[in-house]
């Protein structure tokens, strides 16, 4: 990883490469506004090892696991029915069934990632990408809250989102458009 200044985080006295030019450039940007003021949400979630070394982690797993749909900024690419994670998921996070459905849903519940990872991953998201709908009693997803869920898969995820939808927009919010099994051409 990469600095504003052209250092290396994991060699701060070394140069950045002229071959990652803006592309490294880029990637030390999103690192600096997307990790650095959320460290200590992963220390809540493991409960284990140093803020910075865990929100790192999250990011990079979620770099992984998740960019590639979401992409890198949350934005997600909406008409190919995968929804932003800005100004939103927080509002998932603040329910109780919508914290069941970020765990279990395909992406999720079916990644790579430990238990311990994926709450980091899913703390991560949620504090850097919708912090403000979270709001301060926002409680951070653990190990053992994705295990409990994790294993019971959806049937219909759609119908899931939906109802979660109609929920907080009952309560005057509105979550990201999901329009996944929905063609507009046809």
């Amino acid at each position: 990883m990469i600095t504003r200044q052209g250092r290396s985080l994991a060699h701060p006295g070394r140069a950045v490469p002229a071959r990652f030019g803006t592309v490294g450039r880029a990637l030390a940007a999103v690192r600096r506004i997307a990790v650095a003021p959320f460290v200590i949400v992963g220390t809540l979630a493991c409960g284990s090892g140093s803020a910075q070394t865990l929100s790192t982690a999250a990011y990079k797993d979620y770099m992984l696991q998740c960019a590639g749909c979401h992409r890198y900024d949350g934005n997600g690419v909406a008409q190919r029915g995968v929804p932003s994670f800005r100004n939103s998921i927080g509002l998932l996070a603040s329910l109780p069934a919508g914290r069941d459905y970020m765990i279990r849903v395909p992406g999720a519940a079916q990644s790579q990632l430990s238990n311990a990872e994926l709450a980091n991953v899913l703390n991560w998201a949620v504090m850097t990408y919708s912090p403000e709908q979270a709001g301060p009693d926002f409680r951070p997803f653990t190990a053992n809250e994705i295990g409990a869920a994790r294993p019971y898969r959806f049937d219909d995820v759609t119908t899931v989102r939906k109802a979660l939808a109609s929920t907080l927009a009952e309560q005057g919010h509105t979550l990201a458009p999901y329009t996944f099994g929905n063609n507009p051409e046809q």
